[in-house]
């Protein structure tokens, strides 16, 4: 499959340091005139008309956003493939309008989020889509000793054309979860816990229906509150799994997947903070043991503001996932990313990225195919953004992306380059 990549937007606002420097969200493409110019007045009235915009502690903060990018190859062709697309480079817009709840009573704590999603194409309008996201979460509280988190999400998105067989073509992807998890402080320093929840993608294309894929889970937790106020949990999770619309000749429909994992959150400076997420993974499969795993997985990422201006985030991770491969029936994926944000001004935010990323799909699905081979690839991207807020409800964002993969299937090797602009106000 190719893809296009997608940026998030950015807000600069008088948020603390650390708020506003990991502030993001998903931007909306749209490319009609009618949308141009609803938006044009939208954002007009945003930025010079509004007297009032969303304060700290608003329940109820609406936002519409509107985002143009241009993507030198939106397929993710090869330079071999480029002469099957009249062009390789398109331009789309994006735009979202929605709603963040953010609701306090007593001592519940409930997030909940909204938003609706117009994507459209320039030159490819048969990849137009309509896309939404929901959220909600509530953080409840039982007396001194119990806690946890009851919550639900769903979204429906594209997905993405860079890793589809042949030319790419319009799948939306809805992606469900609903969990549950309870905590109990049997001491001032320890606590034990108990979770559940269940995951599932489906594709809307028929052709794209064997990477479908539901799981259920639950888990176990026992952790520890350091003098310092760093955690530490040691944990067991259990995922039992299946492709549902796989083939019968596929050997890979069931899956059982077991997790020994060590999860901490360390404070380990007043200018670092530390999270990670280390343990052993068993992904068994129901009919033979080949197509098994069996290895270390984990992710470790950073914080470190070095004044109250700048910020670094860095991550490593080893994670195994589902495969969106017909002819894997997981992916084991490693890399590492690095990011940092400058507050040049109070209104002006300057932001780089860099991240590298290795897919290795593995184990045989049964699918016998002559000449296909399992994808193991590289992947290398960068970014540069610059935002700038000229009032706080009201962001402009410009920014530009390039990146290529390298693979030893040489039809997936892509190299691209984007540029976009977005507009973004929250009232």
């Amino acid at each position: 499959m190719r893809g296009c990549c997608r940026f998030s937007g950015f807000t600069t606002t008088a948020y603390p340091l650390r708020v506003l420097l990991q502030r993001t969200r998903a931007p909306v493409l749209l490319g009609g005139g009618l949308y141009r110019q609803a938006f044009a007045l939208l954002a007009s009235a945003a930025l010079f008309g509004l007297p009032a915009y969303a304060k700290e502690g608003d329940t109820f903060r609406p936002f519409v956003s509107y985002t143009h990018y241009y993507d030198s190859n939106l397929y993710r062709l090869a330079d071999s493939e480029k002469a099957l697309v009249p062009q390789s480079s398109d331009q789309y817009g994006v735009l979202s309008a929605g709603l963040n709840v953010d609701w306090q009573p007593g001592r519940q704590h409930v997030i909940a989020s909204a938003s609706k999603n117009l994507v459209r194409y320039s030159r490819y309008s048969n990849l137009d889509y309509d896309g939404s996201d929901y959220q909600l979460n509530w953080n409840w509280r039982l007396g001194n000793h119990w806690s946890g988190q009851i919550g639900a999400t769903e979204s429906a998105t594209q997905s993405s054309l860079s890793d589809q067989l042949g030319l790419p073509i319009n799948n939306q992807v809805t992606r469900e979860n609903q969990f549950a998890n309870a905590e109990w402080q049997f001491h001032p320093r320890w606590n034990v816990g108990v979770g559940a929840a269940a995951a599932a993608s489906t594709n809307s294309t028929v052709g794209l229906a064997p990477s479908d894929y539901e799981d259920t889970s639950v888990s176990a937790t026992l952790g520890y509150t350091t003098p310092k106020g760093s955690k530490l949990r040691g944990q067991l999770r259990q995922v039992d799994g299946e492709y549902p619309n796989r083939p019968v000749t596929y050997v890979d429909r069931l899956y059982t997947q077991t997790e020994y994992n060590l999860l901490g959150d360390w404070n380990l400076t007043g200018k670092l903070t530390a999270r990670g997420k280390i343990g052993y993974t068993q992904r068994e499969n129901d009919t033979q043991s080949q197509r098994d795993f069996s290895g270390v997985t984990g992710r470790v990422s950073a914080d470190y503001v070095p004044t109250g201006k700048t910020m670094l985030t860095w991550a490593l991770y080893r994670e195994i996932s589902n495969s969106d491969d017909l002819n894997a029936t997981y992916q084991l994926q490693s890399g590492t990313s690095l990011g940092a944000a400058w507050l040049v001004t109070s209104k002006i935010t300057l932001r780089a990225n860099a991240a590298f990323d290795n897919r290795s799909f593995e184990g045989d699905t049964g699918l016998v195919i002559p000449g296909l081979v399992q994808r193991d690839e590289d992947t290398l991207s960068g970014s540069l953004s610059l935002s700038y807020a000229p009032v706080r409800m009201a962001a402009i964002d410009v920014g530009l992306q390039a990146g290529r993969r390298d693979s030893n299937v040489s039809a997936n090797d892509y190299t691209f380059h984007s540029v976009f602009v977005s507009v973004r106000a929250d009232f």
